[in-house]
């Protein structure tokens, strides 16, 4: 197949994609920072875009009938970083109806990172959104000029490509900051994350219900969203999008940062400075940090463990921070998850933790072993990268709507660099 993969936020997922896809036998564009016509004068099968819902639906039925025109009409999958209701911002089954028409008109699909939110959007009538784990790759794949210019974006790579090289994926450090950030990272406990929810509903009704299913999935990690909403009798609103959209963003508040206030305060009592945030937020409840900045994010091989304590939009341990922890050969630490058996796999017991004093006992325990660490990180990795490779991944992800292609190539070669 060929693929385009294009949008703008979280490119980094697409740097991972672009490289399996590759190692996959396709051929791929990284089409960032926009689309030009260079890149897209051509058959192309699928465009893989992160941020589809933000651009005018007629751009992307121009940008559709466009690949068209050279022969091949291709399906479009968005990846999506927030709850799928919120990405179409539907508040209202007929809202809902007529955007799901939309997308299976012009074959677009919504790949959710998260089993329970993408079973409760399937309640809700979107048929277009099917969940898979999000997933790694270790290399970055770029091509070689002939002058010796190395490209990542804007060419169409391919293994057959003689100027194709790999490089580890923590080799893209993105810009400097203002300051070397290493000695705020090295040896630490480090986390990045805001402290701050989406605006609440004023509707104490629907706060309320979002304690009650935050306290049940408190008492009950092997619970996802949708099932302690059904456990709590909630079947019923939720079946109404607006409903679900202030249920979500009261939820986010309630358990969410809720779950980054208990954890982050328990690590800064425990270990004061050696606990080290950045993120907004954290003021309000009486925590320093340091200010958002992207330099710690390529120092995560330098922390003695990397914390997450839960994404905001979804209740799934595999999402894009854990993931590049791991990418970045940072040994993650996280709070249990319905799913972080398959992101941990053997090692869950040792890297999970499920309150603020059983967090305590698992650093204790790595801070003055690097040997331990070293053997939990290594661990980790290999499971990892084999149990949530994107080249397991990505085939299911392609095969629903994106037909048999002549574009995929069958040879193997080895680039790395």
């Amino acid at each position: 197949m060929r693929v385009l993969l294009c949008g703008q936020g979280t490119s980094e997922i697409l740097w991972s994609i672009h490289a399996a896809l590759v190692a996959l036998g396709h051929e791929s564009v990284l089409a960032l920072p926009d689309i030009s016509r260079e890149v897209i004068d051509r058959p192309i099968d699928v465009l893989l875009a992160l941020n589809l819902f933000e651009i005018p639906r007629d751009t992307v039925e121009m940008l559709a009938a466009y690949v068209a025109s050279f022969g091949t009409r291709p399906a479009i999958v968005h990846i999506c970083l927030k709850h799928p209701l919120e990405e179409i911002g539907a508040a209202t089954p007929a809202a809902v109806a007529e955007a799901d028409r939309w997308m299976e008109r012009w074959n677009v699909r919504m790949w959710c990172m998260c089993p329970g939110v993408a079973e409760q959007c399937g309640r809700l009538g979107l048929t277009r959104v099917f969940h898979a784990p999000l997933g790694v790759h270790p290399w970055i794949c770029a091509l070689r000029d002939g002058d010796g210019g190395v490209h990542l974006y804007k060419r169409w790579m391919s293994q057959a490509d003689p100027g194709l090289v790999r490089y580890p994926y923590r080799a893209m450090t993105g810009e400097a900051g203002d300051r070397d950030e290493t000695p705020l990272v090295a040896g630490r406990f480090v986390y990045l994350g805001q402290s701050c929810a989406p605006a609440d509903s004023t509707d104490p009704a629907v706060r309320r219900a979002a304690e009650t299913v935050a306290e049940a999935m408190r008492a009950r990690p092997a619970l996802h969203r949708t099932a302690a909403m059904d456990l709590c009798g909630l079947g019923g609103p939720s079946a109404d999008p607006a409903w679900t959209l202030a249920f979500n963003r009261a939820f986010a508040a309630v358990f969410a940062v809720e779950n980054r206030r208990r954890f982050a305060t328990a690590l800064r009592d425990a270990f004061g400075e050696a606990f080290a945030l950045w993120g907004e937020g954290w003021d309000r409840h009486g925590l320093a940090a340091h200010p958002v900045s992207p330099g710690p994010r390529a120092l995560y091989h330098e922390a003695a463990a990397c914390l997450d304590f839960g994404s905001l939009a979804y209740d799934t341990a595999i999402f894009p921070r854990t993931l590049e922890i791991l990418k970045r050969d940072g040994l993650l630490v996280s709070w249990r998850h319905a799913d972080s058996a398959r992101l941990f796999g053997p090692v869950e017991d040792d890297l999970t933790f499920g309150d603020g004093e059983e967090a305590v006992q698992r650093l204790a325990a790595l801070r003055d072993d690097p040997d331990r660490r070293a053997r939990l990180r290594s661990a980790h990795r290999d499971w990892v990268f084999d149990h949530l490779s994107l080249e397991r991944v990505l085939p299911a992800v392609l095969a629903d709507g994106c037909p048999p292609s002549p574009h995929t190539l069958s040879q193997s070669t080895d680039t790395s660099v």
